[in-house]
């Protein structure tokens, strides 16, 4: 069980990262590879497509450091911006 709370963790960390490195623009290197997670978004995440992200948040005053954690990274993944467009055969 705590291994796979740590692999959770490090997934989104990883995801953070990501988020971080496409919101930047003086970053040239994204690291997709950094997980698995990562890795298999690397095509919704900065790829020739429209993505959306659901932050999904508690009123439970118990959850209250939780709901801002994921709030601000909702937030944060709202800067990210990609260019979808149609894929035509030649």
């Amino acid at each position: 069980r705590l291994s796979e709370m740590t692999s959770i963790n490090t997934s989104l960390s990883a995801l953070a990262s990501v988020i971080a490195a496409l919101t930047d623009k003086r970053r040239t290197h994204v690291p997709y590879r950094d997980s698995k997670l990562t890795h298999l978004l690397a095509d919704s995440l900065g790829g020739n497509c429209r993505t959306t992200v659901i932050a999904t948040v508690s009123p439970a005053a118990t959850a209250f450091e939780e709901t801002c954690s994921t709030l601000k990274f909702a937030d944060r993944t709202r800067s990210v911006t990609t260019y979808a467009s149609a894929n035509l055969k030649a």
